[in-house]
């Protein structure tokens, strides 16, 4: 076995801990609204959980209000109760067409709890990164007939990979830190 095929198995197996600490991190509110805070918001319609954005056309008014345009306005209430059992952190105020979310300013103390969200997602993901390479390595480490020259050009290849993928998530994080306290 080469150290090509070993580098691409731990690519090929980092790529969803790294999707899944982006997706993570566009759950956690800054000081600008996200359309991605709805995403899953499920809406109990015509006897089924639908989606939010496939029954109703998605807003960004300003900073800090959405609006949402039912395409069936029979369907405002049933969506009101959706979002408020989604608990984003802001009651719906229903109108008789559309439903606005207005979203509190960003305080101090949120910002940190937020940045600290966000730490957890990180180190989270950098577990999952080094239980991959912990994978990778036994792999090579089973294989017969492998010189020390070798295992120890694997060990180094393997670490030079764990430490790049880490300082992109590193990376991630602080642009994402850098957004979260910003006002």
């Amino acid at each position: 076995m080469e150290w090509n095929q070993l580098k691409e198995q731990f690519e090929l197996e980092a790529i969803a801990p790294m999707e899944w600490m982006q997706n993570e991190f566009k759950k956690i509110r800054s000081g600008r609204v996200s359309l991605s805070i709805l995403d899953n918001v499920k809406v109990n319609a015509y006897g089924e959980f639908m989606p939010l954005n496939q029954i109703a056309n998605l807003q960004i008014v300003d900073a800090r209000q959405i609006l949402i345009k039912p395409y069936d306005k029979s369907q405002v209430h049933d969506i009101a109760k959706a979002i408020s059992i989604a608990n984003i952190g802001v009651n719906p105020q229903i109108n008789p067409d559309n439903i606005r979310l207005i979203f509190p300013p960003q305080t101090e103390e949120n910002r940190r709890d937020n940045v600290k969200k966000a730490k957890q997602i990180l180190e989270q993901t950098k577990n999952k990164i080094r239980d991959i390479r912990k994978d990778v390595q036994s792999t090579f480490k089973k294989l017969d007939g492998m010189s020390e020259d070798t295992l120890r050009y694997f060990e180094e290849e393997l670490n030079k990979l764990t430490k790049d993928y880490n300082n992109k998530l590193e990376s991630s994080y602080e642009s994402k830190e850098k957004e979260l306290m910003s006002m």
